[in-house]
């Protein structure tokens, strides 16, 4: 017996970076196993690869590799998925930080949160290309999606070197250019070992300041009056 075929709707998606509009489709209900599953098993490369792969498969346009995009337009493209596959809003319990007669007036409320009304910030004033002195610099990059989750996720202090590297394009100096594609772990950890400690701050504070996605919204505590602004961050936890 033939079952009715489902007609599955498509959308265009703007990517934050630049502009370009891709069309997805919602994630199915084997996808959304696929994501459960890969949650499940805690581990942090089986959530990504389960992410990339789920992406990939509700990418209409087959001319977007989510490999060479910048890790918040996959982000921005999981949230699209989300909000089109399960729900435009997500729900918080938000705590009041009001002082109120000396003291922090704690109520916990319910804030709902439109995300697809997510917005990207970016640090002002950060400059891709930075100068360590002596005419030695880097240029950086915005890594990849597997580079931030992965790394994010691991506990080892020496992470913060492997991704600093990761946000590296090249290293140069005044008389050549050193593709971030053809060093080692070991080679680059070598160069961060010889800088001063404000030289190394300057790469870190590259990677400590990445653009990323809020979603903002209003209310007003229940408890105490005062208005508050949100600004939310924490997205991920929502999506998978």
């Amino acid at each position: 017996m033939e079952l009715p075929k489902i007609t599955v709707p498509t959308y265009v998606v703007t990517l934050p970076s630049n502009g370009a509009r891709h069309r997805v489709r919602p994630f199915l209900v084997k996808e959304e196993k696929m994501l459960m599953m890969a949650v499940e098993s805690k581990d942090p490369w089986e959530v990504i690869n389960a992410t990339r792969q789920v992406i990939t498969n509700c990418l209409v346009d087959d001319d977007l590799d989510i490999e060479k995009i910048p890790f918040f337009d996959v982000d921005y493209l999981l949230i699209v998925l989300r909000a089109k596959s399960v729900s435009e809003t997500i729900d918080i319990n938000f705590q009041c930080n009001n002082m109120v007669e000396g003291e922090i007036c704690g109520h916990v409320f319910p804030v709902t949160l439109d995300i697809l009304s997510s917005e990207l910030v970016k640090e002002e004033g950060l400059e891709e290309k930075i100068e360590l002195g002596g005419g030695i610099g880097a240029k950086m990059k915005y890594p990849s999606y597997a580079d931030v989750k992965a790394i994010t996720a691991a506990a080892d202090v020496d992470q913060k070197i492997l991704f600093i590297q990761k946000c590296v394009d090249y290293l140069f100096d005044a008389n050549q250019i050193y593709p971030s594609k053809d060093m080692d772990d070991a080679a680059f950890s070598t160069f961060v070992d010889g800088l001063t400690q404000a030289q190394f701050e300057k790469l870190e504070n590259w990677t400590d300041n990445l653009p990323h996605l809020i979603v903002t919204s209003e209310k007003k505590c229940e408890k105490c009056g005062f208005d508050h602004k949100i600004r939310y961050r924490n997205l991920d936890s929502f999506f998978l």
